[in-house]
């Protein structure tokens, strides 16, 4: 009888210890033969062209296209997700389409986008299809945006910053305990990853969805501010996001005006 070979997914805190055959918390990285494999690269789910406030990024070329990627997976799981029907689901349960690096910038070139955003699940999860991606877009003068959750270590984060313009980072709450328990997360490597961001010269946009009861309470937002205004500085963007029951949070209101 065979060893089991076990390997370790370094890219984010999670860190999955997998066998063989099995796929990590964000179900599309899995163990064959001993290595770590990626089931969605060049393989997106989601293929669209959106005005670049739609990210939210609105100090970065305004007024521009985004050609906009997704694959399925994600490692994070919140309850409110609006994209729960790729995020949270495997690649084998998406409609995919077969588009290589090239033909994203290809793609980007004929559709007249000047940026190539990696979005909708979360680029983190389709890292090695981002990063090749983002490079040879960089070589055609197309900017790269990560819309992401920002669940991500610090060496593979430095790697990808260097062909990153910009980023939109959901820093979905201030506590851990609503990332625990909302997100299935931990908030602290966010935080390191915004400061690390912004360190690298990113530019940076933040995203907060306000979800009424469980972390709209305006002294927890104001601690928000405040670390932002203290770790990144007064010139990052925070943009507040409504609510709408959605995915396993349907029984609580939207977001008052």
């Amino acid at each position: 009888m065979s060893k089991l070979r076990l390997v370790q997914c370094l890219l984010c805190k999670k860190e999955c210890q997998l066998v063989e055959g099995q796929r990590g918390d964000c179900r599309v990285r899995i163990n064959i033969g001993g290595r770590l494999t990626s089931l969605v690269y060049g393989k997106p789910c989601a293929v669209h062209v959106d005005p670049i406030e739609k990210k939210p990024v609105f100090h970065m070329l305004p007024g521009s296209r985004a050609f906009s990627i997704a694959t399925a997976g994600c490692n994070l799981h919140c309850k409110f997700c609006q994209n729960w029907e790729i995020s949270q689901r495997e690649p084998e349960e998406t409609v995919n389409r077969d588009l290589p690096p090239d033909k994203v910038v290809e793609a980007a070139v004929n559709n007249n986008c000047r940026s190539i955003a990696y979005t909708y699940s979360d680029p983190v999860v389709f890292y090695e299809y981002t990063y090749d991606t983002s490079k040879l877009a960089h070589s055609r003068g197309i900017k790269n945006i990560l819309v992401t959750a920002g669940y991500i270590n610090r060496e593979p984060l430095l790697e990808l910053c260097v062909y990153t313009d910009a980023a939109n980072v959901d820093l979905k709450g201030f506590t851990e305990d609503y990332y625990k328990k909302i997100c299935g997360g931990e908030l602290q490597p966010v935080l390191d990853t915004l400061k690390t961001m912004h360190k690298q010269g990113v530019w940076l946009e933040i995203t907060n969805l306000v979800v009424p009861t469980l972390n709209d309470e305006l002294g927890l937002i104001g601690q928000m501010c405040d670390w932002i205004l203290d770790n990144l500085g007064p010139a990052v963007p925070l943009h507040f996001s409504r609510f709408w029951p959605m995915y396993r949070l349907k029984n609580l209101p939207p977001t008052s005006a």
